[in-house]
C-alpha cells in the first residue's frame, strides 16, 4: 500500500548532518500512522482544513500539515479550492478525500 510507504530521503536535507538523518529514521514509523489518521479523520469530516483535522484528532497542526502534503502528492486528498480563515487570520486550504483515498479508509 502506498499510504504506508515512507521516503526517508524526503524527510531530511540532502547533505544534512547525521543527527538529522537519524531523526528521520526514528520518526518514519510514526509518519505512516499519522498519515492514515489524518486521512481517516478527514474522511469522517468530509471536508476540512489542517487545523480542523488537527483539532478533531487531538494532534498538533505541525504534525498534520506535512501529512496532508504527502496525502495530496499520493492523490488521496485534494484541494476543494475553498479557503477558511484560521485563528491566526491566515487562509487555509479546505481538503477532501479523493475516490482513491476512500479505498484506504476503514
Amino acid at each position: 500500500m502506498k499510504i504506508d510507504k515512507v521516503e526517508i530521503r524526503k524527510m531530511h536535507h540532502r547533505n544534512g548532518p547525521d543527527t538529522e538523518r537519524a531523526a528521520a529514521h526514528k520518526v518514519a514509523p510514526r509518519v505512516t500512522g499519522r498519515r492514515r489518521e489524518a486521512l481517516e479523520v478527514l474522511a469522517k469530516m468530509e471536508i476540512g482544513t489542517g487545523t480542523d483535522i488537527a483539532n478533531k484528532s487531538g494532534l498538533s497542526p505541525l504534525m498534520i500539515r506535512p501529512r496532508l502534503t504527502e496525502l495530496q502528492e499520493m492523490n488521496l486528498i485534494e484541494d476543494t479550492q475553498g479557503r477558511k480563515e484560521n485563528h491566526w487570520g491566515n487562509a487555509e486550504i479546505i481538503w477532501r478525500v479523493t475516490e482513491e483515498g476512500k479505498k484506504y479508509v476503514r
